[in-house]
């Protein structure tokens, strides 16, 4: 099976990822992003039918995971994506 290839900096994707980033809970153990798809899309002011399509997007692209039912965390991938974002909005 082929594997899905997604540009995430052509996409609304990179800005939710971005967000996501900046929402982080630090916990015991981790850091994730604790609101639900229905806050998130509160925040964005979008339908939670759209968010549910991003987050869907960008754990297709492994920039996140599911933390069980407590939130999203962002993978080493997602962390590398956000830095080539910051550095490219940085550059223009």
């Amino acid at each position: 099976m082929a594997e899905k290839s997604i540009n995430i900096f052509a996409s609304e994707e990179c800005l939710l990822l971005l967000w996501l980033s900046e929402n982080m809970t630090k916990s015991r153990y981790k850091i994730s992003n604790r609101f639900s798809q229905m806050e998130i899309a509160k925040e964005l002011d979008c339908s939670p039918t759209t968010i549910n399509k991003r987050i869907r997007a960008l754990q297709d692209s492994n920039c996140i995971e599911l933390d069980g039912k407590k939130g999203y965390t962002i993978t080493d991938k997602g962390k590398n994506v956000i830095k080539l974002m910051k550095k490219n909005s940085v550059q223009n």
